[in-house]
């Protein structure tokens, strides 16, 4: 079965890309556009990481990533900013993420860093590629 994300985004056309290069790797992807949607996904789903941006409405990333980690300590998470905002990630790490992306997202860097966090394998945009994490350790 395909490695399931949560991806957590506010922006409309960050969460479309996002969304459909995930899907493209393997991933079954579901949406929420802020903290308090995600979480309240988690209650009903079981996702193999989340994806969640840092910067959003309602619920901001770094709550979120609070909740995630009391409530459902075992779900890996990778967090994304822009660089401006990179003492919020080196915040988020120190909180509990597993990495971390800068907008705008390089779209080799978020293949392979999902493959490795979440599990899969990845093939960048010169057909180089990396057995997944799972492969590996094997």
């Amino acid at each position: 079965m395909a490695p399931s994300i949560l991806l957590v985004e506010d922006e409309q056309d960050i969460s479309i890309m996002l969304h459909d290069r995930l899907t493209f790797l393997g991933f079954v992807v579901t949406v929420a556009r802020d903290g308090a949607e995600g979480l309240a996904m988690l209650d009903v789903l079981i996702v193999d990481g989340i994806l969640l941006d840092i910067q959003m409405p309602v619920m901001d990333g770094l709550s979120m990533l609070e909740q995630v980690r009391e409530r459902f300590p075992s779900i890996p998470v990778i967090v994304m900013s822009a660089e401006l905002n990179k003492k919020k990630l080196i915040k988020a790490i120190e909180r509990g993420a597993h990495d971390y992306l800068l907008k705008p997202i390089d779209v080799d860097l978020l293949a392979k860093k999902c493959s490795i966090v979440f599990g899969t394998s990845w093939v960048n945009h010169d057909g180089e590629g990396s057995p997944s994490a799972k492969d590996e350790t094997s």
